[in-house]
């Protein structure tokens, strides 16, 4: 294909329509429906801002030559570079924070599911590695060039030194992917531990471990990446790069949406989808929320009400009785 940006407009659009899409309806759902509006929810609540800028940003360097073949372009735009290069750098950081907002969102989530002190730790722990791998990156590219103007105009500084892309690229590549393994791998034994039949198993996983669909198209970023470091067709590779970077920003949304999308459906099946119609799959909001260990009905409900009960009948307040309230019982998968 001589130039991608056809394509590029359309597959990017596409995919950003249907991450709002799925935004809108987790706000409606969770907010209006079931009246459940917790911290995960105001976090995707944000990207409604933030991957709008993130779309700004991919539309800029379409509208100023990424997608074409380099030989075309300084041909064409040779004055183009210099906006390609700006824009680059300021995509670096508002990816990595983009990256960081998304895998949020599933982790906040991940607070609803248990409040056993194992699981706790450790999701308390991923976030802790993500905050930290986050900022790590953005002192990387705030150091990759000294100084960093160099990096956008290379020729005002022959003497600059600049980091090698292996390193730029790949360890927040490497940082980024494996959060997204333990993003995976996290709910994983707390599901399997459900007493519930084997297919009614399988679906609660289907519906709680969609994340892994960024792993997918992480390795995909990946072949990206190599291209886009080694090829001499920077502006043609770049085309690519806003292609593979939407997708990964979208269908990481949509993934972190899967809950909610469950739930609405579940609502628009029953007629629940009118505000404060579906309050009776939620209970009281003065409780974390864990998951309900349900043998009779086949059901994942997050019911509070079991927890403060459960607690009450112990005398023992667990760790995550501490932590902010979000929802108190969000049907996943009923019978």
């Amino acid at each position: 294909m001589e130039d991608l940006r056809t394509l590029s407009y359309f597959i990017i659009s596409l995919l950003y329509l249907l991450a709002m899409a799925t935004i809108g309806m987790r706000i409606w759902v969770r907010g209006f429906s079931m009246n459940s509006f917790g911290w995960d929810d105001w976090a995707m609540s944000s990207l409604l801002v933030f991957f709008t800028g993130q779309q700004a940003i991919l539309y800029f360097f379409l509208q100023y030559g990424a997608g074409m073949h380099i030989t075309q372009f300084m041909t064409e735009h040779p004055e183009w570079m210099a906006l390609l290069l700006k824009g680059l750098l300021l995509e670096e950081f508002w990816y990595v924070f983009m990256q960081f907002a998304v895998k949020m969102c599933f982790l906040l989530f991940f607070f609803r599911l248990s409040s056993t002190p194992l699981f706790l730790q450790l999701l308390w722990a991923i976030v802790g590695f993500h905050v930290a791998s986050t900022l790590a990156i953005w002192l990387l590219y705030a150091l990759q060039c000294r100084p960093l103007k160099a990096f956008y105009a290379p020729e005002l500084y022959p003497d600059a030194q600049c980091l090698s892309t292996n390193i730029t690229y790949f360890v927040p590549y490497s940082l980024n992917l494996f959060v997204d393994v333990c993003i995976l791998a996290l709910p994983l034994p707390t599901i399997w531990a459900l007493q519930m039949p084997f297919k009614r198993r399988m679906a609660v996983l289907v519906v709680l471990t969609t994340g892994g669909s960024a792993v997918l198209i992480s390795g995909l970023r990946a072949i990206i990446l190599i291209e886009f470091s080694r090829s001499p067709d920077f502006t043609y590779s770049l085309g690519k790069m806003i292609i593979i970077s939407s997708a990964e920003m979208s269908i990481g949304i949509i993934a972190a949406n899967m809950p909610a999308l469950k739930a609405f459906w579940s609502c628009w099946r029953e007629d629940k989808l009118g505000a404060g119609k579906a309050t009776d799959l939620t209970g009281s909001q003065n409780a974390a929320p864990i998951i309900s260990k349900l043998s009779n009905d086949g059901a994942i409900e997050l019911n509070s009400n079991f927890t403060a009960s459960r607690n009450a009948a112990k005398g023992d307040v667990g760790y995550s009785e501490r932590l902010p309230s979000t929802e108190s019982e969000e049907q996943l998968c009923e019978t």
